[in-house]
């Protein structure tokens, strides 16, 4: 845009005016330059304004469209070329399917969200913890399992409680109650290793064939199942029979109301085998040192020896020292003194531990005063 003198009235106007403000001449689209001196002129004037060179006529532009019949003066109209209508095209397409995708946009979305809620509901079941609930009811605060986890949450908590208080004194009845009160816990496992634990150790304490069978019974699938058994094994194979025990005590019962008691070398060669045995310290004993250990206790006012061996006898299968299978035994000694003044009588309480082999010879013993 310029401003220049009008050609009409020399007053200056814009080049884009439309009309000049002061003489109301048309200015726009009318204007054109004097070859000579390069100013402005109308395309109605002959003559330029500025210098009154002669200007050359301008020429009316040709049509370029063939006017219709009846219709001078009117363009016909201008017909859409392909590329125009396959743009057309593209955006009705557009505009009918946006919702379509949108639509199915957000389905797709919904249904993710539905299959990580039911996932997320799927693995509660695998956690203790009520924090977990206590996470899923915040995220999902609509979901259709609501109700369920939070009264789960509740039972959970309780549980936790409980399960903390437990850790304070760990015992069979406490871990027991625990159990019962909550049988489908997941801590359910955790329990059964302890009580796995608390019989195994029980049986270990008492050490005996019955004890370690009760185990077995109780946990047959047991973390010390193995080793129960080959207790189980070596409890077997040292295992004393009645018949046994029985022909031991009679041993020993006539050993000392035999062989102490009454100084009886024949019954104290009995007792003892062919050869030598240890007896009091004496590592190579017979019969004859035994009789004088006796002897040595029956002083000028001793009448008698008397002994009773205690009921309670522990005897058990042992390798000796020869290689062979006896039976070790420990057993308590009661010994009483009768002497001539019947006012005057001692007794003494005595532990015994002896060796016998498998013919129920003594082969070692020792008396130890309680």
């Amino acid at each position: 845009m310029s401003i220049i003198k009008c050609p009409e009235c020399h007053k200056q106007v814009s080049t884009m005016a439309g009309t000049c403000p002061n003489c109301g001449i048309k200015i726009s689209g009318q204007l054109r330059t004097c070859p000579e001196c390069g100013g402005y002129c109308l395309v109605t004037q002959e003559n330029c304004p500025e210098c009154g060179s002669p200007l050359e006529p301008v020429q009316a532009p040709t049509p370029s469209l063939a006017l219709s019949p009846g219709k001078e003066g009117q363009k016909e109209p201008t017909r859409p070329t392909r590329r125009n209508r396959a743009g057309t095209w593209i955006l009705v397409i557009t505009i009918i399917l946006l919702p379509i995708l949108g639509g199915a946009g957000f389905y797709y979305y919904m249904q993710m969200l539905i299959q990580k809620e039911q996932h997320d509901y799927e693995q509660l079941a695998k956690l203790s913890n009520p924090e977990f609930y206590q996470e899923f009811l915040s995220n999902y605060p609509n979901s259709p399992y609501h109700q369920e986890v939070y009264d789960r949450m509740v039972v959970l908590e309780a549980e936790a409680r409980e399960w903390e208080a437990l850790q304070k004194g760990i015992n069979r009845a406490s871990v027991s109650r625990f159990l019962q009160k909550y049988p489908s816990s997941l801590r359910q496992r955790l329990c059964e290793d302890l009580l796995d634990s608390i019989d195994w150790h029980d049986a270990q304490a008492l050490g005996t064939e019955e004890a370690i069978t009760d185990y077995l019974k109780k946990h047959p699938s047991g973390r010390y199942v193995n080793e129960a058994a080959d207790i189980k094994n070596t409890l077997l194979l040292t295992r004393v029979t009645p018949e046994e025990r029985t022909m031991i005590r009679g041993t020993l019962e006539a050993f000392f109301s035999k062989a102490i008691a009454n100084q009886d070398i024949e019954a104290a060669r009995e007792a003892i085998p062919d050869t030598t045995m240890i007896f009091c310290d004496n590592q190579k004993a017979d019969a004859a040192a035994i009789v004088q250990y006796a002897k040595e206790k029956m002083e000028k006012d001793v009448i008698g020896l008397h002994y009773i061996i205690g009921q309670q006898m522990n005897i058990r299968r042992e390798r000796l020292t020869d290689g062979n299978t006896g039976f070790a035994v420990e057993v308590s000694l009661q010994e009483t003194i009768s002497r001539s003044d019947i006012n005057q009588p001692a007794s003494k309480l005595y532990h015994v531990v002896a060796k016998l082999n498998q013919e129920q010879k003594i082969v070692s013993m020792n008396i130890v005063k309680e």
